[in-house]
């Protein structure tokens, strides 16, 4: 079993690791600190059968990471693990097709007993936050899954207020490219304006 873990910190990416070799005696972690570089070695290697996301990384947080990643392995279990606990928040990532939420405040039986019952082909979402999300998981998510990695790195920086000439120099591409981007993120979000979108890049934090 290879396992994705994708965390800044690496004292917590260790106990993760650690955490799934309680769990799978044969589990193989691979250790990214970056949404950067979690996106690099799945776009070379993507057969992995797991991938423990957190949703507190630099420059990529909330639910970026999550869609970004499933855009990559559409198949492949993603599991978050953050230390944010808001309901609202572990609703859209549930409606986004996670296969468990788990809080960095769990204890260590319940990590445990959680990532097993995922390895399992189960699901777990802590009652106190996400339980009620995970009885509907189907549900819609607004379109931003259907969203490429480069669209959703567009409407990040649109959500923060950058002209598209600032946009086409952050990611070294043409302003005319930066415009084609937006009007396929117009379309598939089903909204009409810039400023729309804008909005809708606030469900993403």
């Amino acid at each position: 079993m290879r396992a994705l873990i994708v965390d800044d910190h690496p004292l917590f990416r260790e106990a993760l690791a650690f955490a799934l070799s309680r769990v799978e005696e044969d589990a193989v972690s691979v250790q990214a600190d970056s949404l950067e570089q979690a996106t690099s070695v799945l776009a070379d290697d993507p057969s992995f059968d797991l991938v423990l996301l957190d949703l507190g990384l630099p420059g990529a947080g909330g639910l970026a990471g999550v869609m970004t990643i499933r855009s990559l392995v559409p198949t492949t279990p993603i599991v978050v693990v953050s230390a944010a606990e808001d309901p609202e928040l572990v609703q859209r990532a549930v409606r986004l097709g996670i296969s468990g939420y788990i809080t960095k405040s769990s204890k260590v039986e319940t990590m445990h007993a959680a990532l097993s019952r995922i390895l399992a082909g189960d699901t777990h979402f802590p009652q106190t936050v996400g339980g009620a999300a995970a009885a509907n998981p189907a549900t819609p998510s607004d379109g931003l899954e259907l969203l490429t990695p480069r669209q959703l790195t567009v409407l990040r920086l649109l959500g923060d207020a950058k002209s598209n000439k600032q946009i086409a120099y952050e990611l070294s591409i043409s302003q005319e490219t930066v415009k084609i981007h937006i009007s396929a993120i117009l379309r598939k979000l089903g909204v009409s304006s810039r400023a729309q979108a804008t909005m809708m890049a606030f469900k993403m934090k």
